[in-house]
């Protein structure tokens, strides 16, 4: 049985040598494992003939992760079961699901378990097509991790295969490990560890209830000051109760706007919507969530009045309530990424060598305006395009930087160096949640502090000592 499991690279299989990064990589054999007990053959049979394993879920990552350098890929996007349902020891609600179920798949099996309420995962993705141990292993977060925080939160145990075909279960607070000085649960090094340290072949998912209410707006701006104005004051609106909160603050400038607009009519899923009004330079999302509809349509004509302040016209702004009406907004918000990517799929055709160009970057403490406006000047002296579009909390914007040729994709690579120094200064993140794979690599080991480095070597060699897992992603290549 084992043999059959492993297949030879073919023409058929090219689509498996890179993610949505156009970063193009090579193996030499494939498998699509359909349960843990054939991912230990599988490593078993790897292990014997020495060759490393590249970890693949549904390739939608982009930071070149799953593109694998040499050896085995192991692509799990078979492995779309529901496992289990259960009440932990203090009350909440526990789903067991294999490594390759999407996220699309997760919300249909949440929404058939029996309850006696609505349940739901918080962490929230705009590629729902992502499968849950993807994101799990980059720590994907998703627009409305502002008030429901990161995905590591919403995971009670994993299982892992390692480097050996062993099957270990990690589950939170079990056990705590230092890392680069400080304290970290066990299980958090493997979520978001891009599966450094081994193959993450089911997770339990810590569910809770979904709220009764949920409520979209897009507020639309004519003056881009006005537009940053009110995505920081906003931002500064208290999150009071949990009964009615902010749950997501998104942004997007006038040449993702633009864009979207421009392709609107082949996006079916957002040809619904009216179109954005034509003097729009900006535009702020902003999602509430809640369980009594009172407190959310305060918070709602809370947010309307203050948009006024900063010349919003409340009329033109849409606002959408329902979990079915409120996905439209999302749809919107997910086309920018959507549209980047067939832009960049384009060029990519027309040069290879270029990749996607993106920032992942997380800084607190200073103005949502400073930050943008930064990235803004940088790139008007470069001369370079870009798509800006993200998330107000934490100033996480994601700066796409849409290359026409080789020679700016130069100075933008450059540009994103010259960025990370700076968010490094301010002690911000340089990666949030896209992982680092081996398009991110350099600009995170040539500004991280080496302590942490460090560990990342020291746990390498713990728990991988061949080093059979992921080659080629975040450490440098001789380490």
């Amino acid at each position: 049985m084992s043999n059959e499991l492993i297949k030879k690279i073919e023409d058929s299989h090219q689509d498996y040598l890179r993610d949505e990064s156009k970063y193009i990589g090579f193996a030499s054999t494939i498998s699509f494992p359909i349960s843990e007990e054939e991912i230990c053959s599988i490593v078993k049979m790897m292990s014997v003939e020495n060759k490393p394993i590249t970890i693949q879920g549904a390739k939608t990552g982009i930071v070149g992760g799953a593109s694998p350098m040499g050896g085995h890929i192991l692509n799990l996007s078979k492995m779309n079961k529901v496992k289990g349902f259960e009440i932990s020891p203090d009350g909440s609600p526990l789903l067991t699901v294999e490594a390759g179920i999407t996220f699309f798949e997760l919300e249909k099996e949440i929404n058939r378990l029996s309850f006696d309420q609505s349940l739901f995962w918080p962490p929230d993705p705009s590629e729902k097509s992502a499968t849950v141990s993807g994101a799990a292993a980059c720590g994907a977060r998703g627009s409305c991790a502002y008030y429901y925080g990161d995905l590591a939160g919403y995971v009670d145990s994993i299982r892992v295969v390692d480097f050996a075909g062993k099957v270990n279960i990690i589950r939170r607070t079990e056990r705590t490990i230092n890392f680069a000085g400080e304290p970290r649960d066990m299980i958090d090094l493997y979520l978001g560890g891009e599966g450094f340290y081994g193959v993450i072949s089911a997770l339990t998912l810590k569910l809770i209830p979904k709220p009764t209410e949920i409520w979209g707006i897009v507020f639309f701006f004519s003056d881009i000051d006005d537009c940053y104005h009110f995505a920081e004051a906003v931002r500064d609106y208290p999150n009071e109760t949990d009964q009615a909160v902010i749950a997501a603050i998104d942004f997007m400038d006038y040449n993702t706007i633009q864009l979207i607009q421009q392709n609107k009519k082949d996006l079916s899923t957002i040809k619904e919507l009216p179109d954005v009004p034509e003097d729009t330079v900006g535009l702020v999302y902003v999602e509430i969530h809640g369980y009594q509809e009172e407190q959310v349509e305060t918070i709602a004509d809370d947010l309307l009045t203050l948009s006024m302040k900063w010349h919003n016209d409340p009329e033109s702004s849409w606002a959408l309530m329902g979990e079915t009406d409120v996905k439209k907004l999302r749809n919107f918000r997910h086309a920018a990424p959507e549209i980047v990517n067939l832009i960049l799929e384009k060029v990519h055709l027309q040069d290879k060598r270029i990749t996607k160009l993106s920032t992942d970057m997380k800084c607190d403490g200073v103005s949502f305006r400073s930050v943008i406006t930064n990235y803004e000047r940088d790139l008007l002296a470069a001369d370079l395009k870009a798509c800006i579009f993200g998330h107000v909390g934490g100033n996480h914007l994601h700066v796409n930087i849409l290359p026409e040729d080789f020679g700016q994709y130069t100075k933008g690579k450059n540009l994103l160096q010259k960025w990370a120094k700076n968010v490094a200064k301010q002690n911000g993140d340089l990666v949030t949640e896209h992982g680092i794979g081996k398009l991110k690599k350099e600009i995170f080991l040539t500004n991280t502090n080496p302590a942490v480095i460090q560990s990342l070597k020291q746990f390498k060699n713990e728990l991988d000592p061949p080093f059979m897992w992921n080659r080629g992603n975040i450490l440098a290549d001789d380490e």
